[in-house]
């Protein structure tokens, strides 16, 4: 009874913030980014955020913009082989059939890579919120 009286107390956020940070570097760790941000938003549900919150608020922002920056620079690397100058030899290349499946796989990949820089961008503003 008593655990799921500590279990309800730490799902609604009434736990020491420590708790909360400490959850939420671990699920960095794991490399959960929606879990370390819930257990962030819990820290500083009720408490105004600590010193330590607001360092583990940084070193979450700075794991999402670094996976942001490096989706970026592949679709930097991307975009010259899927639109190249008509002066290039790759916009030539891809004209012919046979390389139009691999420009269509790499559409696609930007595509992908395009959606998972919206999602970890919503990631951050769940995380700013707060802020």
């Amino acid at each position: 009874m008593a655990r799921a009286g500590v279990l309800q107390l730490t799902k609604h956020g009434y736990m020491p913030q420590s708790t909360y940070i400490k959850a939420a570097l671990k699920a960095l760790e794991k490399d959960d980014l929606d879990e370390a941000v819930h257990h962030y938003k819990l820290a500083t549900k009720r408490w105004r955020p600590s010193q330590k919150t607001e360092i583990a608020e940084e070193i979450i922002s700075s794991a999402i913009g670094l996976r942001i920056a490096k989706l970026q620079n592949r679709l930097a690397e991307l975009e010259p082989m899927i639109n190249p100058s008509w002066r290039s030899l790759q916009y030539w290349r891809n004209l012919l059939p046979r390389n139009r499946q691999k420009l269509e796989e790499l559409r696609e990949e930007q595509r992908g890579l395009q959606e998972a820089i919206q999602v970890l961008s919503s990631i951050q503003e769940k995380l700013k919120e707060n802020a």
